[in-house]
């Protein structure tokens, strides 16, 4: 799987339009779905709960689901 999926899939969500509105041309690169779950998980270990929040809010219902379930153990 490209770690590079979010500009091509979540592009059309809310975060992805946020993201794209902040980004500015002499800073651009490309935003990796590896970035935002490893932002994800850095916040929930630090406790930040409004980052946490923020990323979940802009999420749309299909990264949710991968968000609820990217930390789950595997299945034996």
């Amino acid at each position: 799987m490209s770690p590079f999926l979010f500009s091509a899939d979540y592009a059309h969500t809310e975060l992805g339009r946020r993201a794209r509105a902040v980004t500015l041309v002499s800073d651009l690169r490309v935003l990796s779905i590896s970035d935002l779950f490893a932002d994800y998980a850095s916040a929930i270990a630090r406790g930040d709960q409004a980052r946490v929040a923020e990323i979940r809010l802009a999420a749309d219902a299909d990264l949710l689901a991968q968000l609820d379930g990217f930390d789950y153990p595997a299945a034996a």
